[in-house]
């Protein structure tokens, strides 16, 4: 790349639980370019950053850990785009992928476009939950915005809803943008032209979401966990998010719950489990009770 080209950078955004890091993975996996990969998340656990490693390595993963990259953190988006673009060799492409608390529109305006050049934004949807909680208040006018803010919308998790459901489940998202809206897919050659590709920005934001009223925290078992509890205790928990990885007595597990759904599986790396989970909760005293409930699944 010459010292006068662009690095082209793709904005990866969504809901909480929408499949942000799943679909990286995807794209690390596929792709013969050279991608750098920068991941916000909110809470003082970067958990996304930690499982993308184990893909990419540690040099083209850079965290951007404990803010919403729209509103708390550009200063660091910047410096670290200018870090990204001075590598020789610099990354083929940069992919971002932002906090699931994230108004994808106003992101753009915090990239230098001296170094940078925006192939895509694109939003990441999981029809079922974005159905039922997008119509409203907290959360409905920011979930409402990703959309509309987005160069292209992927439905993540259709395989969750019945064949049947699946054109209805992408009509309710395209209710929200102008942007295309299209399904997800694990094919390479879909992830390297569709997810990799350039698309010309015709969509239309609505508005511009104030932040999200959410609440994070996260919990440091001093032993190993019972995951049956675990796992009971999270499916009552209400929260809108939790993942992380944790120690049992039979082994390591990564936990994820989003949407509603709880998944507990062994963590198959050779490295140790960060043993912590972060949640993401509607407010301070609702993490307060899911923590002392989260204490009695300890061993």
């Amino acid at each position: 790349m010459s010292e006068t080209a662009k690095t082209p950078i793709t904005v990866l955004g969504g809901w909480l639980g929408a499949g942000k890091t799943t679909m990286v993975n995807r794209l690390l996996a596929a792709t013969n370019e050279r991608l750098a990969i920068i991941v916000n998340d909110v809470g003082d656990v970067n958990v996304d950053a930690e499982f993308l490693r184990e893909e990419a390595g540690d040099d083209s993963v850079i965290e951007l850990t404990n803010g919403c990259v729209c509103c708390k953190i550009g200063d660091d988006l910047q410096s670290t785009i200018y870090q990204l673009t001075a590598r020789t060799p610099a990354p083929d492409r940069i992919v971002l992928e932002a906090s699931g608390v994230a108004d994808l529109f106003p992101i753009t305006t915090y990239l230098d476009h001296s170094k940078v050049t925006i192939d895509a934004v694109i939003a990441l949807a999981d029809p079922d939950n974005f159905a039922y909680r997008s119509s409203g208040p907290p959360y409905g006018s920011l979930m409402r915005a990703q959309l509309a803010g987005a160069d292209l919308v992927v439905a993540t998790k259709l395989d969750l809803l019945p064949a049947d459901q699946h054109d209805a489940a992408l009509d309710g998202l395209r209710e929200f943008t102008k942007a295309q809206v299209i399904p997800a897919s694990a094919d390479p050659n879909w992830l390297n032209t569709v997810m990799l590709g350039s698309h010309a920005n015709e969509s239309v934001p609505g508005l511009h979401a104030a932040a999200a009223p959410v609440a994070t925290a996260t919990w440091r078992p001093s032993g190993p966990v019972d995951a049956t509890a675990l796992r009971s205790t999270l499916r009552r928990s209400g929260l809108l998010r939790a993942k992380g990885t944790l120690s049992t007595e039979a082994g390591a597990i990564r936990v994820h719950l989003a949407g509603g759904r709880v998944t507990i599986e062994p963590l198959t790396v050779e490295a140790a489990p960060v043993n912590a989970l972060v949640l993401i909760g509607d407010s301070t005293e609702q993490l307060k009770n899911v923590l002392s409930t989260l204490e009695t699944t300890a061993i």
